[in-house]
């Protein structure tokens, strides 16, 4: 074998050899990723109209399979008068850190959803979507986020 033979097929053991690596490696994180889902119910603590189109609001988060409290979150949003959706970011404190999104509420069929931006803490590195509704009088929320780490 003739020295330019040798270093294409050095060359291409080293490049496989990398790929397979580079593949297992994704596989073995694959495989560490899995999604999570956590179901709450939000009863409202508080809310406040700040100026012509925006608010605030606070609630209790509870789990919706023990009915425990698991945490309160905080929201800021914005209300569109022409389309009538309302534009709200939220931070949620759980036990362990903080999940931050952003959603859009249809007020018609009080439905929302949205990404999960960032987190803290345990969720450091999250993603994930949030979706919800509101029921009755918009006191009680449920609502839904799919997350991975």
């Amino acid at each position: 074998m003739n020295r330019k033979a040798a270093v294409a097929a050095a060359t291409a053991l080293i490049s496989a050899t990398a790929l397979t690596g580079a593949t297992v490696s994704a596989d073995s994180a694959a495989a560490r990723s899995t999604t999570h889902t956590t179901r709450l119910v939000l009863h409202q603590t508080g809310d406040h109209r700040i100026g012509r189109n925006s608010f605030a609001g606070t609630d209790r988060a509870m789990s919706r399979e023990t009915g425990k409290i698991v945490g309160f979150d905080a929201i800021t949003g914005t209300f569109n008068r022409k389309t009538h959706d309302a534009f709200i970011q939220v931070a949620l404190a759980l036990k362990g850190g903080i999940v931050v999104g952003n959603v859009t509420l249809h007020e018609g069929v009080k439905r929302f959803h949205g990404p999960i931006t960032q987190g803290s803490g345990a969720f450091s590195g999250i993603s994930g979507t949030i979706t919800g509704r509101q029921v009755g009088d918009g006191t009680k929320t449920f609502v839904t986020l799919h997350w991975q780490l």
